[in-house]
């Protein structure tokens, strides 16, 4: 009995500096959410940002449904832009669905 008690008594015993250490875990592990999560993030975000602050007239973007067209009109709204599909076919989409700008001729060449 004297064996069993013994053990008991260190099982529930706190180690030393425990507390200390899991403050340490933690804030190695939000530093490491920072860094490989949050910042990638949000230079993505900036760049896209930056993207669409750019568009021109003339410029051949791609949507993210998949369209590809020439910009041929951008509204006093900056949330619109009006984009030529092709034969006259005009559409006027919300900025935030242009995904990329394309280089030049790229259309042609399709």
């Amino acid at each position: 009995m004297d064996i069993i008690s013994v053990a008991h008594a260190e099982a529930g015993a706190p180690a030393p500096g425990g507390d200390m250490s899991m403050l340490l875990i933690l804030v190695v592990c939000m530093v490491a959410v920072y860094f490989f999560v949050m910042r990638p993030n949000n230079k993505k975000r900036k760049e896209m940002q930056n993207l669409l602050n750019s568009l021109a007239v003339g410029d051949e973007v791609l949507t993210n449904g998949g369209i590809a067209g020439k910009v041929v009109k951008l509204p006093d709204n900056k949330d619109y832009v009006m984009i030529n599909v092709g034969n006259e076919v005009v559409l006027q989409m919300k900025r935030n669905y242009i995904v990329a700008v394309l280089p030049k001729g790229t259309i042609e060449s399709m």
